[in-house]
C-alpha cells in the first residue's frame, strides 16, 4: 500500500450512516455515524453521505474519492457451485484457480445475470483425492482439484444504482461488501465453538447465518425487522409510532423483572415511561415476542444447514434490533432448542473495522509460503 493513502470504510444501513477513516497505518483517522431514520431507502440517503464526506475532508483536510461500501441488499442469494478440471499434467495451482474463477463467472453471467457476485467463499477444497477446508499452503502442483464455492450476490440493479448516486458525487466506490457477513465474520474471530447461527434483527429486514466450522453454510433474509416490532407497538397500543419507538428502546435498557407494581420499581425510570402509558407490560412482551418468533420462523423455515439440529448450535442475537432482548426474559418456542442463546453486539466503530479488516484479506485465497498473511498480523495488531 502507497504511503499515506488512506482506508475510507462506509457502512450504509437502513438506521445509520458508519464512516470510518484509517490511515496506511492502520490507525483511525476519523469517524462519524449519521441517524437514517424515517428513511425510505439507503438509496435515498444521498445528501447524509455528502455531510459525512465533506465533514470528513475538512477534519483530515485531503480530498476523499475511494470508497470501500458495505451494506445489505434488499434481495440478496447465496449459490453453491462445485467446479473441478482433471488435468493431463502437473500445473501451478494459482494458475488451475484462477482459470475455475474464470469459468465461475461465466457460469453467474450466463445463468443469474441479473446478479452480481459480492463474495466468493471457498467452502471445501480436493486436491488430489485429499480433502482441505482451506487452500493448503504447501502445494504448488496439481493433478485434479475440485472446488466447492458458496456465491453472496447482491441484484445488480441494485448495486448499479448505488453505483450512479456515488459517482455523480465524485465518489468511486472500489470494494461492495455485504454487511451481516462481515459482522459476523468478525464475531466468529471472538468464539471457540464450531456450530454458531447469527439472527441480525435489523430495521426492516432481518438477517440469519449459519456457520459450521466457521464456514458460512446459509444465509437467508426476511422483510421484517425491528420498525415492524414499533408499528405493531404503535397500533396496538394507540401511540404515536414516534413513542412506541422510544418505548423500545427504553426496554432495551431494562434490567430488571417487569412488574405492574411502580412502587417496586421506583428506581427503573423505563418501567415508570412504560407503565404511565398504560402499557400492559406482559402484553407488550407478547407483541414484542410475536414478531420475533416470526422473524425465526421465516428464517428457520429457509435455513435447511442446520437440518432442525438446533441442541447442536448455539444461537446468537445481533444488530441494534436485538439489543431488545439482551437484558430481558424471553421464552422461543421449545421447537428452536438451541445449544445456548446469546446476545453480542459491535459498536459503530468496530462494524467499521470489521470492513477494515475483511478489506486487508478480501483476495480470494491468496496461495503462498509465507507464514502469516497480512490479516492475521492485523489481526494480532488490534489486540483481539
Amino acid at each position: 500500500m502507497k504511503k499515506g493513502h488512506n482506508y475510507n470504510i462506509l457502512d450504509l444501513g437502513l438506521s445509520k450512516l458508519r464512516f470510518t477513516i484509517f490511515d496506511d497505518k492502520l490507525t483511525q483517522q476519523y469517524s462519524e455515524i449519521k441517524s437514517l431514520f424515517n428513511q425510505n431507502l439507503y438509496l435515498n440517503s444521498n445528501e447524509q453521505i455528502i455531510y459525512l464526506i465533506k465533514n470528513a475532508e475538512e477534519k483530515i483536510s485531503s480530498h476523499i474519492q475511494d470508497i470501500v461500501l458495505m451494506f445489505d441488499a434488499n434481495h440478496l442469494i447465496s449459490i453453491d457451485l462445485s467446479l473441478s478440471k482433471n488435468l493431463d499434467q502437473s500445473s501451478e495451482l494459482k494458475k488451475v484457480y484462477n482459470s475455475l474463477l474464470l469459468e465461475l463467472n461465466q457460469i453467474i453471467n450466463s445463468n443469474y445475470s441479473k446478479y452480481k457476485i459480492i463474495h466468493t467463499i471457498v467452502s471445501k477444497v480436493i486436491i488430489d483425492d485429499i480433502i482441505y477446508d482451506n487452500f493448503p499452503e504447501k502445494i504448488n502442483k496439481v493433478n485434479n482439484i475440485k472446488i466447492e464455492f458458496k456465491l453472496i450476490c447482491f441484484p445488480q440493479k441494485e448495486v448499479n444504482i448505488i453505483k450512479e448516486n456515488f459517482n455523480k458525487n465524485n465518489l468511486n466506490i472500489t470494494h461492495y461488501y455485504c454487511s451481516s457477513y462481515l459482522k459476523t465474520l468478525f464475531y466468529l474471530n471472538k468464539l471457540n465453538y464450531n456450530k454458531i447461527s447469527f439472527l441480525e434483527i435489523g430495521l426492516k429486514k432481518s438477517y440469519l447465518l449459519n456457520y459450521d466450522n466457521h464456514k458460512l453454510k446459509s444465509i437467508h433474509t426476511v422483510p421484517i425487522g425491528g420498525y415492524h416490532i414499533s408499528n405493531d407497538i404503535s397500533k396496538i397500543f394507540k401511540i404515536d409510532f414516534s413513542e412506541a419507538e422510544e418505548i423500545k428502546k427504553l426496554f432495551n435498557r431494562s434490567d430488571t423483572e417487569f412488574s405492574y407494581d411502580i412502587k417496586q420499581n421506583n428506581n427503573d425510570i423505563i418501567l415508570n415511561k412504560i407503565l404511565s402509558k398504560n402499557i400492559q407490560v406482559d402484553l407488550l412482551k407478547k407483541v414484542i415476542l410475536y414478531r420475533v418468533q416470526e422473524i425465526m420462523d421465516m428464517t428457520f423455515k429457509k435455513s435447511s444447514p442446520v437440518n432442525k439440529d438446533y441442541n447442536d448450535y448455539k444461537l446468537f442475537f445481533i444488530g441494534e434490533g436485538s439489543l431488545l432482548f439482551d437484558n430481558n426474559t424471553f421464552h422461543l418456542n421449545d421447537k428452536f432448542e438451541f445449544k445456548s442463546i446469546n446476545f453480542c453486539s459491535l459498536s459503530d466503530f468496530e462494524i467499521c473495522e470489521a470492513g477494515l479488516k475483511y478489506l486487508l484479506d478480501d483476495q480470494l485465497p491468496v496461495i503462498s509460503n509465507k507464514k502469516q498473511g497480512i490479516f492475521e498480523k492485523f489481526f494480532n495488531l488490534f489486540g483481539k
